[in-house]
Formats: structure tokens, C-alpha cells, sequence
């Protein structure tokens, strides 16, 4: 199964707002990590993909939802969200618009 690395920017609170995290998709799972040094080896947080509902806000907003644990994802550009949206529909996320 191929991994693939996204750069997105997560909702972390009202103090920082929005942080570029790392995302990587990986045997029907999403993990992200706070940099590309954590890739392999401490994880900050998971969501099973078999759950998942993703709804996209706008071109760069989207947000994935399993369970009690949502994400609020924001790129820094169409072309990145495009990318990421298009590795979520390939592990076969149903990704809907608002």
C-alpha cells in the first residue's frame, strides 16, 4: 500500500488557530504529525477512514468527521487540497460538498 505525505494546516485552538501539520495516508488510515522529523515515529493523532465523512467547505477547506473526532484541514492552496481530496477518494472517502 502506497503512503502518501500531505502539508495541511489543522485546527489545533483559539490560542494558535490554524498549524501546519503533516498528513500521511496510510492502510485506510489518516495520521498526522506535527513535522516531517515525527513521520515514522510519534504520531499526534489518527482517524480510521472507513468511517469517515469528508465535507468540503470551499476550494481550500475540508472537514473529516468519524465518530467523536473531527478535523478542520485548510491548505495553503487549491492545488494541495485538490491533491489530498483525490488520496482520500482513492481509499474511497465519499467526499461531499456543503
Amino acid at each position: 500500500m502506497d503512503t502518501r505525505i500531505y502539508r495541511l494546516k489543522k485546527w489545533t485552538n483559539y490560542l494558535f488557530w490554524y498549524q501546519h501539520r503533516c498528513f500521511e495516508i496510510k492502510d485506510m488510515w489518516l495520521h498526522y504529525y506535527w513535522d516531517t522529523d515525527d513521520i515514522g515515529r510519534v504520531v499526534r493523532g489518527s482517524m480510521n477512514l472507513h468511517s469517515v465523512k469528508a465535507t468540503r467547505v470551499n476550494s481550500r477547506t475540508l472537514h473529516l468527521s468519524s465518530r467523536n473526532l473531527t478535523y478542520y484541514l485548510k491548505s495553503d492552496s487549491e492545488k494541495d487540497m485538490q491533491d489530498f481530496i483525490c488520496g482520500l477518494q482513492e481509499m474511497d472517502v465519499l467526499v461531499s460538498d456543503t
